[in-house]
């Protein structure tokens, strides 16, 4: 894509380095003409998006008056350009003798070789993508469940080694797209149907063990459901366990997300890899229960 813009950038000085050049060689006015319908002509090729496809369109007035105001735009620049040449060239007490088709090549060669590169209709293709997605987020649809899962697409596919801290950051970064209880919500339901990978698996685990979002999430028993979709996975559950416990000793407000003791005892049972750190959670909530 650098590469592309750096083309595309060269070309487009070429483009206007042709009328600054014949300005310098001293050719009349009349050269002024040529090089507009040039800079048309660049404008057609490069953005034809712009510029009305069926002659029917030609006959409304207001695709006439859009290009007419075009036309005037770049017969503008081309005067502004041909006039510092000539300014240039009266400055240095010099014209250099040059033929006239070389200015009006530079200019010309400017229209193929941007073309080389640059495809208008993909980058329109591109344009349309990212207005819907602004759209979509400007106009609030964050609780859109088909929105969230698109842009969970990014976490979803990291390495199932990804750190806990850049799965966070990916959270994060999520909240400003979307809201947290839907992507709480479609991360819960890929895992329990077991479409998930590993970076989806963990990234709920993160979700559900965080006292912050559990706090901002308001869902009842979000970590006793996510340790049910997790099902018998002995790490990640004793992980969960172990950042609940500190995020309960840290936030006892969250006390009333935190799974039932009973059901904790039967996980253990279950799973006797993650039975200690386990117990050590069902001993946080049994010690940050409140006092009747």
């Amino acid at each position: 894509m650098a590469k592309t813009s750096r083309v595309v950038k060269g070309a487009n000085a070429l483009l206007y380095f042709g009328p600054l050049l014949a300005g310098l060689g001293g050719f009349g006015w009349s050269v002024v003409p040529v090089f507009a319908i040039i800079f048309m002509l660049w404008l057609v090729v490069m953005r034809p998006q712009d510029f009305p496809r069926r002659w029917s369109d030609w006959l409304r007035a207001a695709p006439l008056v859009a290009v007419a105001a075009r036309t005037a735009v770049q017969l503008l620049l081309v005067l502004m350009c041909f006039g510092i040449g000539r300014g240039l060239g009266g400055v240095m007490n010099a014209m250099p003798p040059l033929p006239m088709m070389l200015p009006i090549s530079l200019s010309l060669l400017a229209i193929p070789l941007a073309r080389l590169v640059w495809d208008p209709w993909h980058v329109e293709a591109l344009d349309e993508k990212l207005q819907a997605a602004l759209t979509k987020v400007e106009g609030g649809v964050g609780g859109d469940r088909a929105y969230a899962d698109a842009v969970l697409t990014p976490l979803l596919g990291l390495p199932d080694t990804t750190s806990e801290a850049v799965l966070d950051h990916h959270l994060s970064a999520l909240r400003a797209l979307v809201d947290e209880t839907m992507t709480f919500s479609v991360l819960l339901d890929r895992v329990a149907a077991g479409g998930a990978p590993g970076a989806g698996r963990r990234a709920l685990m993160v979700m559900a063990s965080d006292g912050a979002a559990l706090d901002r999430m308001g869902i009842t028993n979000a970590p006793g459901r996510a340790m049910q979709a997790l099902g018998a996975d002995p790490e990640l559950i004793s992980r969960m366990a172990e950042r609940l416990t500190h995020a309960l000793r840290q936030d006892p407000d969250i006390w009333p997300d935190c799974p039932s003791v009973a059901y904790l005892e039967g996980l253990a049972a279950l799973l006797p890899g993650a039975a200690p750190a386990i117990t050590a959670l069902e001993a946080e909530i049994v010690a940050q229960a409140p006092q009747t």
